[in-house]
């Protein structure tokens, strides 16, 4: 038997909603990011420091939102604030053509972008998207938007529960003191950009109203590395789901969930990488670039 994932009554739940919203004069549509995040009490008495510094103050996203160049320009200009505020040096990123990066998934992107965010502070990088924690995300993303809803306990169930509902999952996981982030942008508008990739970098660089919790889920490195390939552990799913939301013409709903996989995990079981279906994800599967100027 595997410990259980711990439960609602033993949460601190960070439940003020960050709201970012930016009209132009052009007329362009209304914006709002609204990330969460949730830890469990007490965390910081029972584990040791789990993830890298956090920056000084929020880093705004600084460039268009047209395609890898304006990810690359807004990440690396984040990094180099970040370098300047914590004395560090971490490489500047060099992101796949247009046409690799359009070629990816949801969970491929978010993975590329993540475990660049890890290896690049000297954390390990996750061993891969997998498709049952997969579907988990994706469920719960669906959820918010079919039902105009958004927090973590929305359908009766927190993050972990969701998680260890699953059949594949709750037979087989590890403790873990984080499971989920979420994000929603609305506009009036009929689309929104780089929804994924702009998560992320909420998550990662403009969360210090939240105690820089989603940041600390998306590098958090007290995984259990006690199977498959040393060196990369935790498996990440990427849900997204859109459609008229909260009473604007258009919304995106970004779940992240990641979970420890127990030692018993089959890693002979396919899950989803940037090169498909395979047993596992290989360290030259070509997940991250940086460079240092």
């Amino acid at each position: 038997m595997h410990p259980p994932y711990p439960r609602i009554t033993n949460r601190l739940f960070l439940a003020l909603i960050l709201a970012v919203g930016a009209l132009y004069a052009t007329g362009a549509p209304l914006l709002f990011a609204a990330p969460l995040a949730e830890m469990p009490q007490g965390w910081l008495a029972r584990v040791p420091l789990a993830y890298p510094p956090d920056p000084t103050a929020d880093i705004a996203w600084s460039a268009g939102y047209g395609g890898v160049a304006d990810i690359e320009t807004a990440f690396n200009h984040a990094r180099g604030v970040e370098n300047s505020q914590l004395g560090l040096s971490i490489p500047m990123l060099t992101l796949p053509s247009q046409a690799e990066w359009d070629s990816k998934t949801d969970g491929e992107k978010a993975l590329w972008l993540i475990n660049c965010e890890r290896v690049d502070r000297g954390v390990h990088p996750l061993h891969g998207v997998e498709t049952n924690v997969t579907s988990v995300a994706q469920y719960y993303a669906q959820y918010l938007l079919d039902h105009d809803v958004f927090g973590h306990y929305e359908d009766g169930r927190d993050p972990w529960q969701r998680l260890e509902d699953n059949p594949a999952i709750g037979a087989c996981h590890d403790f873990l003191s984080v499971a989920e982030n979420l994000a929603a942008f609305m506009t009036s508008g009929n689309s929104i950009s780089l929804p994924v990739e702009r998560s992320i970098y909420l998550w990662m660089y403009a969360d210090i109203s939240h105690g820089w919790g989603h940041r600390h889920a998306v590098l958090w490195y007290p995984y259990d590395d006690n199977g498959g390939p040393s060196g990369r552990e935790g498996f990440l799913g990427i849900g997204r789901a859109n459609g008229p939301y909260m009473g604007w013409n258009y919304g995106e709903v970004i779940v992240m969930n990641v979970f420890d996989p127990c030692a018993s995990w089959s890693y002979d079981d396919p899950i989803l990488t940037a090169r498909g279906y395979i047993p596992y994800v290989s360290k030259d599967a070509g997940l991250c670039q940086s460079r240092r100027d």
